[in-house]
């Protein structure tokens, strides 16, 4: 099956389009033109007629009118009007005929249409051949000839050739053809210029997605409109970013990944080694086999936290609501981090509004993101520095369930505002010049992320540089009324 191209598609449209509007332009104006110009003629024909009707009045009214003087008058509309002409008496016999008719009709009755109405006293217009006088079609006028007391003494038939006709409106129609053929033209090249334009940006798509799908993403389109494809090539060019800045995630992360796998393996394997063949005595084996249970767990947090990720992106993971006070598991998480701040001597407090803050949540989530929040607080904040976890009631909007803001806050370096874009993405490892989180891949915010989402709700971060970083999240609250939770 022959596969046409939207430009070939676009071309067979329009010029189809194009030739069916002029052919029924030309049509309609043709036949509009062509019966215009018939009435026209009928109405000079009619005129002739009514001067005829005059001048034979005239000539009867001086005593003057005789058989050659009609014949005169008929050969003058001859030539005027370029009409055969011919007069018919009261009983229906052809008396007189001008030059371009053949004198044996004179004395002959002809049995017509035209010639009933005009012995009515009535003006006919017809189209035939006036009972076979003529060997084609005649335009025929008709006009009764009444003199004195209103005596009909016959009528007076003009007849001019359709042909004739035909040829003077078909000379009218070519000129009308002429102007529409340079018209026809114009609008071809237009059609043929647009369909280009239309087609060439797409053509550009096609070719730079096959240079993309080969691993190429640096290759770019070029913009060159503000209409609905340039916005679909506008498009294409941040698919083509985000592509290039996944692969480039993608590489970083398996180059992280490696290392972070690669250095608790030799760890493990150098210890393992060292305690079989009896470099690490056996009264000394369980210090090295702590060790290596750390980095195990280590390796098995990773495997966990990509686990997670991956099930909570693809919206499989599930949100198993309780009401409880995270105030409470908030201390809880805190008393987790209490060695690691020992050992920084970081200063970390609570600032609570309410001694009990109840919340409708899946606590081991939301333990999970305090978790995360807290560990990143603590990997950035500074010897010395402090740590600030909050929780505060937000004021109830109409028609909204009532919320409580928990904030993480800590001091630092803070966060710029390049790397606050980024900093829920996963892998990404914000401050990674000053190499102050070494123990992780990036994944610990993703998570925060993801599982906020999951409660419908989404997580904010604030920071200036060389000040106080926050992050912070909403949760719904649940009030305590007389007794009953609501």
């Amino acid at each position: 099956m022959k596969v046409r191209t939207i430009f070939q598609k676009q071309i067979i449209l329009y010029m189809g389009i194009l030739l069916a509007f002029f052919g029924f332009f030309w049509a309609g104006i043709s036949i509009v033109y062509t019966n215009q110009y018939m009435k026209e003629q009928e109405q000079q024909l009619i005129v002739q007629g009514e001067r005829f009707q005059e001048s034979i009045t005239s000539l009867y009214m001086t005593g003057l009118f005789d058989t050659s003087r009609m014949s005169f008058e008929l050969q003058v509309m001859e030539n005027y009007m370029g009409a055969s002409v011919f007069f018919m008496n009261s009983q229906g016999k052809v008396s007189l005929v001008s030059s371009s008719l053949n004198e044996r009709w004179i004395g002959q009755t002809i049995t017509d249409e035209a010639v009933n109405v005009v012995l009515d006293g009535k003006i006919a217009t017809v189209r035939g051949r006036v009972g076979g006088m003529f060997n084609e079609t005649v335009l025929t006028v008709g006009y009764p000839i009444v003199l004195g007391d209103n005596i009909l003494v016959g009528g007076i038939f003009m007849c001019k050739p359709i042909t004739v006709l035909q040829e003077t409106a078909g000379e009218m129609q070519m000129i009308i053809a002429g102007c529409a053929v340079p018209a026809f033209v114009v609008g071809a090249v237009l059609i043929y210029i647009s369909s280009k334009r239309i087609s060439q940006p797409l053509r550009d798509m096609n070719e730079t997605a096959k240079i993309i799908a080969d691993g190429n993403f640096e290759k770019r389109l070029e913009v060159e409109s503000a209409d609905e494809v340039g916005q679909l090539a506008q498009s294409f060019n941040y698919m083509a970013e985000s592509l290039e800045t996944n692969e480039n995630n993608r590489r970083k992360f398996i180059s992280d990944i490696c290392h972070d796998l690669r250095s608790p393996l030799t760890s493990i394997q150098g210890f393992i080694s060292a305690m079989a063949d009896g470099t690490i005595p056996v009264e000394k084996q369980g210090k090295y086999f702590q060790i290596v249970l750390e980095e195990t767990a280590r390796l098995s947090k990773l495997a966990n936290d990509m686990t997670d990720l991956s099930k909570a992106e693809a919206g499989a993971i599930e949100v198993e609501k309780s009401v409880f006070d995270i105030n409470e598991l908030i201390e809880d998480v805190l008393r987790v981090f209490e060695r690691r701040l020992m050992e920084k001597q970081i200063h970390a407090h609570t600032n609570f509004e309410e001694k009990s803050t109840m919340v409708e949540a899946d606590p081991n989530m939301i333990h999970r993101v305090i978790h995360n929040l807290l560990d990143n607080a603590v990997k950035f904040t500074l010897e010395g520095g402090e740590i600030t976890v909050e929780t505060k009631l937000l004021k109830k909007e109409k028609k909204k369930e009532p919320k409580v803001l928990i904030a993480v806050k800590n001091t630092g370096h803070g966060i710029s505002e390049e790397e606050q874009k980024k900093v829920f993405e996963r892998f990404f490892k914000a401050d990674s010049s000053r190499g102050l989180d070494k123990s992780g891949v990036g994944l610990g915010l993703s998570i925060v992320k993801e599982f906020v989402k999951a409660h419908g709700e989404s997580v904010q971060v604030h920071s200036e540089k060389d000040k106080e970083t926050a992050f912070t999240f909403t949760l719904k609250r649940v009030v305590e009324e007389k007794g009953n939770l609501w």
